[in-house]
């Protein structure tokens, strides 16, 4: 377990003790600790789809959608891909041109996480918020799993949502949000975690 992973963990334990979140602190007591640097996705172009793919399906249909496109982008020269050859992996009409708009995008295929962690927040959404497909959700992720910002927090994302009526029914969200940052990315992570364990 990496050491940010272990000082994010005992941060938010100790708030959720402090400020009286019981069954989170309960369910904290019992939880794994989770690492946020576990992407193996080296260059953006690649996270930015596999992220997009991944929206409103299921995380297995989102995998073997995945197995199946990743193989396709590898391969085929970037002139060869059209929405039809997207679409044979299994993905919407919507989704296979937003798809096409990255791969042509020359500045995102530049760029990789160490280009990136110079970025200001304000530099990174307004790059990518350009780009058709990607919105606030996406640029979170991208935030949160790609550069490894420990501070991320995605306003009405459902599962967190969810996570929050479960474990912090009377928490008021502004208020959360200082409590514990900043490692409000941890925070999130625990939050998906403790809906798999309901």
């Amino acid at each position: 377990m990496d050491k940010r992973a272990e000082i994010a963990y005992r941060f938010i334990k100790k708030q959720s003790k402090k400020h009286g979140h019981s069954k989170f602190y309960n369910f904290l007591n019992k939880a794994n600790k989770i690492s946020l640097d576990n992407n193996k996705e080296d260059q953006l172009f690649f996270f930015l789809i596999k992220t997009i793919v991944s929206q409103q399906v299921s995380t297995i249909a989102a995998k073997t959608i995945w197995g199946r496109l990743r193989p396709i982008i590898e391969l085929y020269n970037k002139d060869d891909i059209n929405e039809d050859v997207l679409r044979s992996a299994g993905i919407s009409r919507q989704k296979a041109a937003y798809i096409l708009g990255i791969l042509n995008n020359k500045a995102i295929k530049s760029h990789s996480k160490i280009t990136l962690k110079d970025y200001s927040q304000d530099e990174l959404s307004k790059m990518l918020i350009e780009i058709k497909g990607v919105g606030p959700w996406t640029i979170g992720i991208t935030r949160m799993f790609y550069i490894c910002d420990e501070d991320v927090w995605l306003d009405g994302d459902l599962g967190i949502n969810k996570a929050l009526k479960t474990f912090l029914p009377n928490a008021d969200c502004k208020n959360l949000r200082e409590i514990y940052s900043p490692y409000r990315t941890y925070l999130s992570l625990y939050l998906w975690k403790g809906l798999d364990s309901l």
